[in-house]
């Protein structure tokens, strides 16, 4: 059963927090807010299960960024999220420079079709509203001609059996 956008709220947004949002970004429209607010909570609590780049855009990884310089309620939301442990949070840049090996074009692209498929068993269908903050799900629609109907369905088909 897929996680509702109220649930999420509800589990994870506490009032106080909900308000902070609301002043750190006052010209956002609060219907947008939340919505970014909702998708940054479905990005954490699969965050523990994705390694590589971060697959959310830039207005998702600004939420992040705020909820993080909140230190004690960040920390009580990683508690609550699956895999109960801190989500550290690196740049792209940063972890270039370290000596992990690099991931190869295969690696990259499986890790990519892991989250949103993670996505969709976790939260239902991408809505055409939410797809803009998914990298890989955005580029699939926006750059190569998919609808969302044609993304959804290849990400909720079942994975094939090893033979």
């Amino acid at each position: 059963m897929a996680i509702s956008n109220e649930c999420l709220r509800a589990a994870f947004l506490p009032p106080q927090m909900a308000c902070y949002f609301a002043k750190k970004l006052p010209a956002l429209d609060p219907a947008e807010r939340r919505i970014r607010i909702e998708e940054t909570l479905k990005f954490l609590n699969i965050a523990v299960y994705c390694r590589g780049n971060i697959p959310v855009t830039r207005d998702i990884d600004d939420i992040w960024h705020l909820w993080i310089l909140e230190t004690q309620e960040y920390e009580r939301l990683c508690g609550r999220l699956q895999g109960r442990r801190f989500i550290h949070h690196s740049s792209n840049a940063y972890t270039s420079c370290g000596d992990e090996a690099a991931w190869t074009p295969e690696q990259e692209l499986e890790e990519k079709v892991a989250a949103l498929a993670m996505y969709v068993q976790n939260y239902g269908p991408f809505e055409p509203e939410r797809i803009r903050y998914w990298k890989f799900a955005a580029w699939l629609v926006d750059d190569c001609g998919w609808s969302v109907g044609q993304l959804n369905g290849w990400l909720l088909r079942p994975a094939p059996v090893a033979a």
